[in-house]
């Protein structure tokens, strides 16, 4: 299942997800593949690239602190995006029964 995401969440600039999940979407469903695009700044930009890349495979009730520990970990800073305005986005669609 493909979902395009694209939403302003709370202290987040516009944010632009494509994400690849198993069916039926759902807080286990695997992530497949993902893009995360918007007005944000993440630096340095490999270390986000990666972080995108190394989410596959991690569930959608995963994804937050997955998002946040591998952030950590390649010592991203960023602005305008976070793992919680994410799962907003995420969680909008789960709540519509896609």
């Amino acid at each position: 299942m493909k979902l395009e995401l694209i939403g302003k969440p709370e202290g987040c600039k516009l944010l632009r997800m494509t994400l690849e999940v198993e069916s039926p979407l759902s807080l286990s469903s695997r992530i497949i593949s993902l893009s995360i695009r918007g007005d944000f700044f993440a630096i340095p930009e490999e270390a986000f690239d990666e972080i995108q890349e190394e989410l596959c495979g991690a569930t959608i009730g995963e994804f937050a602190d997955c998002f946040d520990r591998l952030a950590q970990e390649k010592a991203l800073e960023f602005e305008g995006i976070s793992s919680k305005g994410l799962m907003e986005l995420i969680q909008k669609e789960l709540s519509h029964g896609s």
